[in-house]
């Protein structure tokens, strides 16, 4: 049994990309979330993941890092997270985030550009 959480489309500001422009200045980015946890009786926050604490920690990462590649971005936020509650009594079984780009160079020609990163754990 568990439980799947999803955060959609956080809203973020960041310098991620491999032109000089993107290096320089601020590009929106949309940042999805799904993370599944094992199931837990008790009604407390302390056994979940606080839905605050993983908002803060992906607009962080992405307003305060610099990434050339969106895999890389993709692939971080999901280490942090996981680092984040490894020590807590939430156990996680797998977490995917994906990184909307809807800026890029190409957006005459797509609607938007992401990628996910996934990974599960014991």
């Amino acid at each position: 049994m568990s439980f799947d959480i999803y955060l959609s489309k956080i809203e973020c500001f960041g310098k991620h990309g491999i032109y000089d422009n993107e290096k320089n200045n601020d590009q929106k980015f949309l940042v999805d979330i799904y993370i599944k946890i094992h199931d837990f009786t008790e009604d407390d926050i302390v056994n979940t993941i606080n839905y605050e604490e993983v908002v803060d920690l992906v607009i962080k990462i992405v307003e305060h890092e610099s990434f050339d590649l969106i895999e890389s971005l993709s692939k971080n936020i999901v280490k942090q997270i996981f680092t984040q509650y490894q020590k807590s009594n939430v156990i996680i079984h797998e977490i995917r985030a994906t990184v909307h780009k809807p800026n890029t160079i190409l957006k005459s020609k797509t609607e938007d550009i992401s990628v996910s990163y996934f990974e599960k754990f014991k």
